[in-house]
């Protein structure tokens, strides 16, 4: 038996897709690859062609790319027309799991990175038990992820540029003031504290300040709106991103805040 008589056909069939009717997706989870990184790329598929073809979904305007991103560019940098292409009936949610499994396995995504993309999905309406089946994840993990969001801007930025752990994050969240995280945060960050030590030191904030004067204890899930507002809005913003029309207003009284959002219906 000769080797070609050894293969078996894919379920899988590879077309021949115009360029100028793929649209690249608007908010893929990691950041977009720097110019060199790209230049790269382009010229190892021009000297050895596109060896693992793009995956796209079919559109209303035709086809949006849901796996291969870089590679896309690439060919688009080369001047090519047309693209060898998996084509795929998903709809938004599903190819945004995709996007997000794709990511993680070439490199870990950082885990705000994640708790973002999964709290995009939460919130167009993908439930977190069929978001935990599809990638892989189990939903506490999930949902571990997803708490994080709650942490202000400037600790989220303080975390990423510091290289401190889930756990690390993990463990501030106990704080309900912005300035107690950060403080905390660095000082994990300068002494090269373990998430356990990190922990300890949280409780130790809690229990009372470095006086000994006794200080009212500070509960986890605190009900300041304030630190889900700033979740919501990245939510919010990360819908955007990903194509979807959605609107928020928000009003503010003397007795509260009212946000409403509005999410266009796909055609």
């Amino acid at each position: 038996m000769s080797v070609l008589q050894e293969i078996q056909p894919s379920y899988r069939a590879v077309y021949y897709v115009p360029i100028s009717r793929i649209q690249p997706r608007s908010a893929p989870p990691r950041e977009k690859a720097d110019e060199q990184k790209l230049l790269a790329l382009a010229a190892s598929i021009r000297q050895y062609g596109l060896l693992q073809p793009i995956t796209v979904r079919v559109t209303e305007n035709g086809y949006e790319i849901v796996l291969g991103q870089r590679r896309f560019q690439a060919c688009v940098i080369l001047g090519f027309t047309y693209v060898d292409a998996f084509v795929l009936n998903a709809g938004e949610n599903e190819a945004a799991l995709y996007a997000l499994m794709e990511n993680t396995y070439q490199a870990p995504l950082h885990y705000l990175d994640e708790a973002e993309a999964y709290g995009a999905l939460q919130a167009s309406g993908t439930p977190v038990d069929v978001i935990a089946r599809q990638s892989g994840e189990s939903a506490e993990a999930i949902e571990k992820k997803l708490r994080l969001l709650a942490m202000p801007q400037e600790v989220q930025q303080f975390l990423r540029a510091s290289g401190l752990s889930e756990r690390h994050a993990r463990a501030l969240l106990p704080l309900s003031d912005t300035e107690q995280q950060l403080r905390i945060a660095r000082q994990a960050a300068r002494l090269r504290l373990s998430p356990r030590e990190t922990e300890a030191l949280v409780e130790k904030e809690n229990a009372g300040d470095s006086s000994g004067q006794p200080r009212r204890k500070v509960i986890s899930m605190v009900w300041e709106p304030r630190l889900y507002l700033n979740a919501l809005n990245t939510i919010i913003r990360k819908m955007r991103d990903a194509g979807l029309d959605a609107i928020a207003e928000q009003r503010e009284d003397d007795a509260c805040i009212t946000l409403n959002l509005k999410i266009r219906k796909t055609k």
